[in-house]
C-alpha cells in the first residue's frame, strides 16, 4: 500500500509540475507585431460642396491621407489643379487649365496625427 503512495504522489508532484511551468521562448518562432494603430484624415468641402466634392473626393481616395500612424505629421496640399477635361490633379498636368489654391479652416497647412480621425474642412478659390 505504501507503495502505491509513493507512486501516486510521485505522479502527482509530476503533473503538477508539468502544468504549473512556463513555456520556453523559442527563438526560432517569431513573435507576432502588434498591429499598427492608423487613422485618416478626411476633406470635407466646405464653402463651395457643389464645386469642391470632387476635389475632396480625390483628397479622400489618396492613401496619403489613409492610414496615417500615430504621430505622423501630414502636409496637406496648398494646389490643386484642374485639367482641361475637368478632372483634378495634384500634381502639375500637361493638360492643365485652372490651378486653384487651396483654403482650410484655421489656415493650418499640415496636421499631426494622434489618437483620433481628423476632419479638414476646405474650400478653393483660384490662384493669383
Amino acid at each position: 500500500m505504501n507503495k502505491i503512495f509513493k507512486i501516486l504522489s510521485i505522479l502527482v508532484i509530476g503533473f503538477v509540475m508539468f502544468s504549473c511551468s512556463t513555456p520556453t521562448n523559442d527563438p526560432e518562432t517569431p513573435t507576432p507585431n502588434p498591429e499598427v494603430q492608423t487613422y485618416s484624415i478626411t476633406f470635407i468641402a466646405e464653402k463651395y460642396p457643389e464645386d469642391d466634392q470632387p476635389i475632396a473626393d480625390l483628397l479622400n481616395s489618396l492613401p496619403d491621407y489613409n492610414k496615417v500612424e500615430k504621430g505622423k505629421e501630414v502636409k496637406l496640399p496648398t494646389i490643386i489643379y484642374e485639367t482641361i477635361s475637368g478632372e483634378y490633379k495634384i500634381d502639375e498636368p500637361k493638360d492643365l487649365n485652372v490651378i486653384l489654391s487651396m483654403n482650410y479652416e484655421g489656415n493650418v497647412t499640415s496636421v499631426k496625427v494622434e489618437n483620433e480621425n481628423i476632419k479638414i474642412k476646405f474650400w478653393t478659390t483660384p490662384a493669383e
